[in-house]
């Protein structure tokens, strides 16, 4: 077998979109761990990450999950 050789490029562009794809599924995941981490016990806001999550993008819209917050 042939080893194919891929171009520069090409890595570059693979490697860019696969970032992409990481960060836009490992952000949201992320603000709601810190959050849940972050809840005093008197003071619950989240039940879970799900509730978490549907909370912020009602009160923050979908880019709320992306700021840093």
């Amino acid at each position: 077998m042939a080893d194919k050789q891929i171009s520069l490029p090409a890595k570059l562009i693979n490697g860019g979109i696969a970032g992409l794809i990481g960060v836009t599924c490992v952000f949201p995941i992320d603000l709601a761990k810190t959050r849940l981490q972050n809840q005093q016990n008197g003071q619950r806001m989240y039940s879970s990450m799900s509730d978490c999550l549907i909370k912020t993008i009602r009160s923050e819209g979908y880019f709320g999950m992306y700021r840093g917050k």
